[in-house]
């Protein structure tokens, strides 16, 4: 046994071929994650997900470039459910609910036909269901731990829309999508590349269902419209040079790298006072909404510092 008190796993310890996995070992432990486990057999669930939502086919060559990856977002998965146990929140069926008829959609299947779809292709639904389930938690955690500690300067933001309104008669909006990865000093060269040839061969959005780590991989990396001045400053510099169908650099946020797709442009005329407060009101959520992530990050990056994680 190896014991880690984790900041990050070296994944390439890890080998395995789904196709010769023997029924006597899927359920074999592979990574204790303090008193979570994760299991060989949740590892191959969670790769055949990222495959098949993706739309790729499952080879040997498409396993070894997600696996790290699934492994790394199971033991995210993880953290968050042990952490979770400390609060009674509820479930958010309606978000969930939401959330499996678009990717209903996306499938181009009946709603009702999505449990059958996934037993087809070798896929743990009710799996699939609790970390679609956790992952909504988590949010509700975030949000009713921090949004205290939010504090928005709202006479600053009234200056910004003064500023847009003596500047400029039209507000830039962006419709964006991210693909947001954890990463190491080691591999990021290696992690940049594999995101890079992936979004070349399959597209953004299943690139981010495949990799991404943010809760908007649920819904293939979109994360809606944004107003290109509510933006910090390193992500607005890079978005306003791309046009419609460009996809950014890799941007470096704290622990996280981070891709962003211009899905659409428009402008937003300011015309009346119901607009004004409209972009007021736009300014401080995406501020909020903002920080909100960044503290998700950092809470999880302490739980995971703090939790004793045992490669197996």
């Amino acid at each position: 046994m190896k014991n880690i008190s984790l900041i990050f796993i070296n994944f390439f310890l890890i080998f395995f071929s789904i196709n010769s996995v023997q029924p006597s070992i899927e359920n074999k432990i592979i990574v204790k994650v303090g008193n979570e486990i994760v299991t060989l057999l949740e590892l191959e669930n969670r790769i055949n997900t990222s495959l098949i939502l993706s739309n790729q086919t499952i080879t040997q060559e498409s396993i070894n470039k997600v696996k790290n990856q699934s492994l790394r977002k199971l033991i995210d998965y993880k953290l968050k459910k042990s952490e979770l146990k400390n609060y009674d929140f509820k479930t958010n069926q309606r978000a969930i609910t939401e959330h499996l008829l678009n990717i209903s959609k996306k499938l181009n299947i009946d709603p009702i036909e999505l449990r059958k779809f996934f037993k087809i292709n070798n896929i743990d639904y009710d799996q699939y269901l609790e970390e679609v389930k956790i992952e909504f938690l988590w949010q509700k955690l975030i949000v009713a731990v921090y949004s205290a500690k939010i504090k928005i300067n709202e006479d600053q933001i009234q200056q910004e829309v003064i500023n847009l309104i003596e500047n400029q008669k039209n507000i830039e909006e962006f419709k964006v999508a991210e693909i947001e990865l954890n990463y190491n000093n080691d591999s990021m060269q290696n992690l940049i590349k594999e995101i890079k040839e992936s979004i070349n061969s399959i597209g953004f959005s299943d690139t981010a269902v495949k990799y991404s780590n943010s809760t908007s991989a649920l819904n293939g990396g979109e994360i809606g419209w944004i107003k290109l001045q509510s933006m910090s400053n390193n992500i607005s510099d890079e978005i306003e040079s791309l046009n419609i169908g460009d996809v950014s650099k890799p941007i470096i946020n704290g622990e996280n790298l981070i891709f962003l797709k211009v899905i659409d442009k428009r402008f937003i005329e300011i015309n009346n006072e119901i607009n004004t407060k409209k972009i007021k009101e736009d300014l401080i959520n995406a501020k909020k909404s903002e920080l909100l992530n960044l503290y998700s990050v950092s809470h999880l990056s302490k739980k995971r510092n703090n939790t004793l994680i045992e490669v197996q």
